[in-house]
């Protein structure tokens, strides 16, 4: 890895921070201290640069409690998602081979105008052991090294498993001299960033070195005791191996040699030494050493690690760009790093020629032909279906290679993160969507030589997802998916800018806070509000969700009415005067849905007293009153009968029926009392014949 490319990178971390809003701290006395859990004083005018992680600026904090021992806070930056599960788990632990995490949460960060997640660590004395990863340090003698270096290490990691904790943040600038002689060494943050995401390829395996940084996941055990023996191996020589080199030259060399010899190469490392960098940096996790194995060997017992075995080689290569590849993992590497032109060389049969010719591997040869047929034959969009294909020749080329498609290249479990840092940073999620809705881990999953449970797992997770994508109402589709696999995503919705709400009851306190400046013209339940209530909300919501999505725009506003009342009802706070306020004023289409024009009236007039309660339950029972709409909907139907009526008589009346039936009546009625009297007459005359005779 050459200094160009680092310091290319560090250039593209500063644009990043930029762009991410983070500003210089502030100067003089002017800048007042940030409290985290009105504990801990983080001074944003006293910043500690030799302390700053790739992913977050360094701090002085006081502790108000006065512990005595120095302290310094992460401020991490907003468009990248932290690990606070792992926060969690490494709050009271405790171990001389690591940094004593202290505490972490949101803190109202002054300087960049908004809210920012704060990681805060006891301070070590002496700073980084090595300041970046193109500087040297001083070199450990052999007699001291495995004392002075591995056992620390060895002793934090072991910790860390027993949490069950992957570090993914093990390099050397990330290890720290605790005491200002230098006797005690710790191992440093793994917070601040998604797991793997600060580390540079090499010290990654094969496997996650393949994928973008925020797509490497939490990983096994295994890939930190790969980054454990690149550590080893640049704290040996005290400085980079790989010095002189691109990145993309060490991956091509380690894909085709291993990585074993690409990073010792001819540099001189201990004799004793050796046989911990075969063990921990074989390319087969299943022989990689494990913490087990190097205890073994720290405590004297001497073994032998499994040599790597050799990728075939091709004795024709295959040209993809401007490269040349002789083996099937090189190759797929070639098709993931020049994807514009891997389409045409799989359409055109090129790989698979070479596959049976260079590589004579019919097996893997049908392989990929069947997998172009099947894509062929799908429906969908000639680009998508052209990206599946190579997503599928890469799976064929190499099992173990990561998940990839278009610019995406992950693990499983680092397709969750890699989509929220698309969200976070406002970047293009379809390639996402695509790999969720064309079902590319299932064949991925089905690509797999060996049995896995947690693929399984995975490939049902997915298409769980997939339901939820396919559906477009709020509440569903990409947005649901990002907060349903990112338990720490905090709630991207434009109405909570500069807020930073990962846990459900703190959503209606932010919005409180929004309606201060929101244009309360529009609802504050948008996309991002809805996928975040239903994926963080125990409870059954279907109902709200119904409402919100069908109907007319009176059931919408009900709908959405009924989500926040249902969360202030559960989880409070007691009174939301701004937000009541802010639902209060467009509730129009609720109180137009009434028929009767008192009743609307009267619900004008109730509405402000509601509001000044701050209580969207009793907001949601005035204008949603069972009572009340049974007795609206009678009177309706009264007064429809009563219309029809009136309207009838009209009709009559214009038509001259009325008139018609005004003499009918009259001559009825003569008829009638005619009739009555020659029928009286004739009961007396039959009466007085009955007598006479």
């Amino acid at each position: 890895m050459a200094a160009t490319a680092t310091a290319k990178a560090s250039e593209k971390a500063k644009t990043a921070d930029a762009a991410a809003g983070q500003k210089p701290a502030a100067t003089g006395a002017a800048a007042a201290p940030v409290s985290l859990r009105d504990r801990f004083e983080i001074l944003p005018n006293k910043p500690i640069p030799s302390l700053d992680m790739p992913s977050a600026k360094a701090y002085e904090v006081q502790d108000r409690r006065g512990a005595g021992r120095p302290l310094y806070a992460l401020i991490c930056r907003p468009d990248t998602l932290q690990r606070q599960q792992v926060m969690r788990s490494l709050r009271g632990m405790q171990n001389a081979g690591m940094l004593q995490f202290i505490e972490g949460g949101v803190v109202d960060w002054i300087p960049a105008g908004r809210k920012l997640v704060a990681a805060i660590y006891e301070r070590p004395a002496a700073g980084k052991l090595m300041p970046d990863l193109n500087g040297t340090c001083d070199v450990v003698p052999d007699q001291l090294f495995a004392k002075k270096i591995i056992k620390p290490l060895h002793s934090a990691m072991q910790e860390l498993q027993l949490r069950s904790i992957t570090h993914r943040a093990i390099r050397p600038d990330n290890i720290y001299l605790f005491d200002t002689k230098g006797d005690r060494l710790v191992l440093g943050d793994c917070v601040t960033a998604p797991p793997g995401f600060d580390n540079d390829p090499v010290f990654e395996p094969l496997e996650t070195a393949l994928c973008i940084p925020e797509g490497r996941g939490s990983g096994h055990y295994s890939d930190d005791m790969f980054s454990l023996g690149v550590t080893l191996l640049f704290l040996m020589l005290g400085y980079n191996p790989t010095r002189g080199r691109t990145s993309e030259e060490v991956m091509r060399l380690r894909l085709q040699q291993g990585s074993y010899a690409t990073l010792v190469g001819e540099n001189r490392v201990p004799i004793s030494m050796i046989e911990v960098l075969r063990g921990l940096l074989h390319d087969d996790s299943r022989e990689r050493w494990t913490l087990e194995a190097l205890d073994l060997w720290l405590n004297g017992r001497r073994m032998t690690p499994l040599q790597p075995r050799m990728e075939k080689r091709s004795q024709r290569t295959l040209k993809i760009g401007d490269i040349e590849y002789s083996t099937a993992r090189g190759a797929a590497y070639g098709l993931m790093t020049n994807w514009g032109k891997a389409g045409t060389l799989i359409q055109e049969g090129k790989v698979e020629v070479w596959l049976r010719r260079g590589l004579e591997d019919n097996e893997r040869a049908d392989a990929l032909a069947t997998a172009v047929k099947v894509v062929e034959a799908m429906q969908g969009d000639k680009a998508t279906m052209t990206d599946l294909m190579i997503s599928r020749a890469i799976m064929v080329l190499a099992h173990d290679a990561p998940l990839c498609f278009r610019n995406i290249r992950c693990t499983l479990d680092g397709f969750g993160p890699a989509l929220a840092n698309a969200v976070l940073r406002k970047g293009d999620v379809k390639p996402f969507a695509d790999v969720i809705s064309r079902e590319a881990v299932k064949f991925w999953v089905q690509a797999q030589p060996v049995y896995n449970p947690e693929y399984t797992q995975a490939e049902g997770l997915f298409r769980e997802l997939r339901n939820l994508l396919l559906n477009n109402h709020k509440g569903f589709g990409i947005e649901r998916v990002t907060y349903e696999l990112n338990d720490g995503m905090p709630c991207q919705s434009a109405f909570l800018e500069g807020e930073y709400v990962t846990e459900i009851k703190e959503l209606l306190p932010a919005l409180e806070a929004a309606s201060k400046t929101a244009d309360t013209k529009q609802w504050p339940v948008d996309r991002h509000i809805a996928a975040f209530v239903t994926a963080r909300y125990e409870r059954d919501l279907k109902p709200q969700l119904t409402a919100m999505n069908e109907g007319g725009p009176e059931r919408n506003a009900l709908g959405m009415l009924s989500l926040l009342a249902v969360l202030q009802w559960r989880l409070g706070p007691e009174a939301l005067f701004g937000l009541t306020s802010w639902l209060g004023g467009l509730v129009a289409p609720v109180i137009n849905s009434y028929h009767s024009r008192d009743r609307r009236k009267r619900l004008e007039r109730e509405i402000p007293r509601v509001v000044r309660k701050g209580s969207l339950p009793e907001l949601y029972n005035l204008l949603d009153n069972a009572e009340e709409r049974g007795s609206d909907g009678e009177g309706f139907e009264r007064a429809k009968a009563e219309y029809a009526e009136a309207r009838r008589q009209v009709a009559a009346l214009e038509t001259g029926q009325a008139a018609r039936d005004e003499n009918a009546v009259r001559l009825g009625h003569q008829t009638a009392a005619i009739a009555s009297v020659g029928i009286g007459l004739l009961t007396i005359v039959i009466l007085l014949l009955v007598r006479l005779v």
